[in-house]
Formats: structure tokens, C-alpha cells, sequence
């Protein structure tokens, strides 16, 4: 897979320069529609209004994991809020 292929050459030149890999989790659509507990149709209204930054490859969606994760606290302060 090529996103795999990019990670491993990032990971290379990281050690061959001697500084620790760092990249960034990229997740599927339904990876965040399990994470945030929505339907894919909510995650594409989440897109469209942009709640939520996207990178599309051909006809694939990828989000940062980052991003989901502020998402999800966003979610969970609101709802700790309405209680």
C-alpha cells in the first residue's frame, strides 16, 4: 500500500538523520464513525460543513487522528455541559 510505503521511507530518513519518526495517524471513514459513535452520513455532514478537516486520495477520506480526537473532546465537554 503506498501510504505504507511513505511511512517506511519517512521512518528511514529519520534514522538516518537521527531524529525520532514522527508522523501522523491517518484514519478511515469508518475507523471515525466507530470512534465517534456517528453514522457515516453524519461524518460526511461533519465534512461538508467542515466540523471536521478531511484528506481525500481518489475516492478515499482520511482524517487525523488528532483532529478526531479534538472532535471527540469537543463532543464530550458539550454533552458533560447538557447534564
Amino acid at each position: 500500500m503506498l501510504r505504507d510505503e511513505i511511512l517506511a521511507l519517512a521512518q528511514t530518513c529519520h534514522k538516518a538523520f537521527g531524529e525520532q519518526s514522527r508522523h501522523t495517524d491517518w484514519l478511515h471513514n469508518g475507523d471515525v464513525c466507530h470512534l465517534l459513535n456517528i453514522s457515516k452520513r453524519t461524518l460526511q455532514h461533519y465534512c461538508d460543513t467542515g466540523v471536521l478537516p478531511f484528506a481525500q486520495i481518489g475516492h478515499k477520506c482520511y482524517y487525523r487522528r488528532e483532529d478526531v480526537e479534538q472532535l471527540l473532546q469537543i463532543k464530550s465537554d458539550k454533552s458533560k455541559n447538557n447534564k
